[in-house]
């Protein structure tokens, strides 16, 4: 059986190729947002704007508060002009001997860096737990 065969069928000629499958009107336009994308992107900021208002109701009317992020201090790490004298020596002699230290070398690499001269490491305050 061919397709034009098939095409002048009874069944084939009641349906209606141009009605929509999913029963919706092929008439109203989708709006590029939300579920599927129908509705619109200022129905989206208002949807997202609202939760974002019953969220912080809800956190006041239970009693808790949002705790600020954590301080950073910073830490300078004080190496002397000692140690720095010795690990520039090591490391000058290091691969003259028998035996080669890894960890050893390593070990002087922070004694070695320079820049910057004086490097600060952040460390985060460990925050409070409210209950």
């Amino acid at each position: 059986m061919t397709r034009t065969e098939r095409a002048t069928f009874p069944r084939a000629i009641i349906k209606d190729r141009a009605e929509s499958r999913s029963g919706m009107d092929k008439s109203t336009p989708k709006q590029g947002a939300g579920p599927h994308n129908w509705g619109s992107l200022i129905d989206e900021r208002e949807l997202e704007d609202g939760a974002d208002y019953d969220e912080v109701r809800e956190l006041e009317e239970t009693g808790i508060r949002k705790s600020s992020p954590p301080a950073i201090e910073r830490r300078t790490s004080s190496v002397s002009e000692e140690d720095r004298e010795k690990a520039r020596e090591f490391r000058k002699h290091a691969l003259k001997t028998g035996e080669l230290d890894l960890s050893a070398i390593a070990r002087t690499s922070s004694a070695m860096s320079a820049s910057p001269p004086n490097q600060t490491s952040p460390i985060v305050v460990t925050a409070v737990k409210s209950a």
